[in-house]
């Protein structure tokens, strides 16, 4: 059975990634897993020590530093399992019964393409452990991610809302209906008020682009504004965001459109790191 998968880095993030994926599970009646992937610096066993050491150094340097690389392979293999503990505790608290844990040794990107096969939904934070440190550009940490992992992605911010209303920032391409697509398709956002924004100039014929969409959704279930708007898509869409307080943001794969240059690709990203709404990413 496909399952909702957290990463889970042990950072201020992790507690939200925890309660997204928690809200998302019980939506979709999907099993829950945690993932964490970290990298075990004693996980190379043929690794080669000896060149480290300079002429005249004690053989028995070589042992010690192959014990301490052992050490830190340990410790590292204990605070994963710790993360993971912590994460399924919470979920737990909020009524998931038995929530599945992977821990993986590896870069996080990979192991999360090798998981994708059992994954339904990946849930992740917008910052992880690096971007506790640093306030990172959105496309530095996910961007391969998102590029790798084709299934649908959820970004959670720092802090957890249980969402009421969502919108599908809308252009018209195919990857913008597909998302209309999975959304009607699936019980993720069912019974949540759907909002659509077209950013362009407000014409007629782009008052028309969005009846179709606006009825496929209208069918599904969903109350539904759809408005057009011009202006940049950056400030737009983040002004229709605040006004109407949209608690999720659905999105395409959309290429090299720029819907998709805003939210994964630009400098205005800086503002979406620091946002309260998670975005939804599908294909």
């Amino acid at each position: 059975m496909s399952k909702v998968i957290a990463s889970v880095d042990g950072s201020r993030s992790s507690p939200a990634v925890c309660d997204h994926a928690v809200w998302a599970a019980k939506r979709l009646d999907a099993p829950l897993t945690f993932l964490h992937a970290f990298r075990n610096p004693h996980g190379e066993r043929d690794r080669d020590l000896s060149g480290n050491l300079t002429f005249g150094v004690r053989e028995n340097l070589l042992d010690e530093m192959v014990t301490l690389e052992e050490q830190r392979g340990k410790l590292a293999r204990e605070q994963a399992r710790a993360i993971l503990e912590d994460a399924m505790a919470r979920a737990r608290e909020q009524g998931i019964e038995n929530p599945g844990r992977l821990l993986r040794n590896g870069e996080v990107t990979d192991v999360l393409a090798d998981a994708q096969d059992e994954m339904r939904l990946l849930v992740l934070g917008k910052q992880g452990e690096d971007g506790d440190a640093l306030a990172q550009h959105i496309g530095s940490h996910l961007e391969s991610t998102i590029r790798r992992v084709q299934k649908p992605i959820l970004v959670a911010p720092l802090d957890f809302r249980e969402p009421e209303r969502f919108l599908i920032a809308y252009d018209g391409s195919p990857a913008a209906q597909k998302v209309v697509d999975r959304i009607t398709e699936s019980p993720l956002l069912q019974g949540l008020e759907a909002h659509l924004l077209l950013v362009d100039a407000d014409t007629a014929v782009n008052r028309e682009r969005l009846l179709g969409p606006r009825q496929q959704l209208e069918e599904a279930g969903y109350t539904v504004h759809a408005e057009v708007r011009p202006g940049g898509i950056d400030e737009t869409v983040c002004n229709y965001r605040k006004e109407k307080d949209i608690h999720l943001m659905a999105m395409g794969a959309f290429g090299h459109s720029r819907l998709r240059r805003f939210f994964v690709g630009s400098t205005t990203t800086h503002m979406i790191m620091r946002s309260s709404t998670p975005l939804l990413i599908l294909r």
